[in-house]
């Protein structure tokens, strides 16, 4: 092995292109390596400025005192809204009280000729105690009831959504009009 290390040191005292040719690259090598602990130290600074950044939101927001307010108001907003939507114990009491409320509207506006159909009870997505109920009714069309009815349905105090009004022209005016309705399930007495 000390003969090897002698061989190789003789080597670079007499060939100066070996000499050059190691010199470059002993300068590569350190110059890659300078590159390198600058791309580090760039991440390393723009990580630091995120997880700062990041503190600071966090220290903000723990010092804000009004989050048991806007919890409360939250409540009362739930609560209120709450209010507004349709309640029964089931899917099937749900639709026959939409089916009822309909028709009884249906029959106050005047509206001649009309077909009620009740559609699928759907579930709303990530609310398991909240149903969606659509109705579609087809009948004569007459605006002086079809008025009447939009505005019981907008004047009602349970949610209630006009999601479509088709009319069609022909020797006898026609309409289609998609209702759907809210409803909140109730607990029976024996479920709570």
């Amino acid at each position: 092995m000390f003969e090897l290390f002698a061989q190789l040191t003789n080597e670079l005292r007499q060939n100066p292109r070996l000499r050059i040719g190691l010199g470059i690259i002993v300068a590569l090598l350190l110059t890659y390596g300078l590159s390198r602990l600058h791309v580090y130290e760039k991440q390393l600074q723009q990580n630091y400025q995120e997880v700062t950044g990041r503190w600071q939101q966090l220290k903000e927001v723990a010092g804000q005192t009004q989050w048991a307010n806007h919890a409360q108001q939250a409540v009362v907003l739930r609560e209120q809204l709450e209010q507004q939507l349709w309640q029964a114990n089931t899917k099937g009491m749900a639709q026959a009280v939409l089916q009822t409320w309909l028709q009884e509207e249906i029959f106050f506006a005047q509206i001649k000729d009309a077909g009620l159909k009740m559609q699928t009870t759907l579930s709303v997505p990530k609310y398991p105690n909240l149903w969606q109920i659509s109705a579609e009714l087809q009948a004569d069309f007459e605006p002086k009831t079809l008025q009447k009815l939009l505005l019981a349905i907008e004047g009602y105090e349970k949610l209630t959504v006009v999601e479509r009004l088709e009319i069609r022209y022909a020797s006898r005016s026609r309409m289609t009009l998609g209702v759907t309705a809210y409803f909140l399930e109730t607990p029976t007495p024996s479920q709570k």
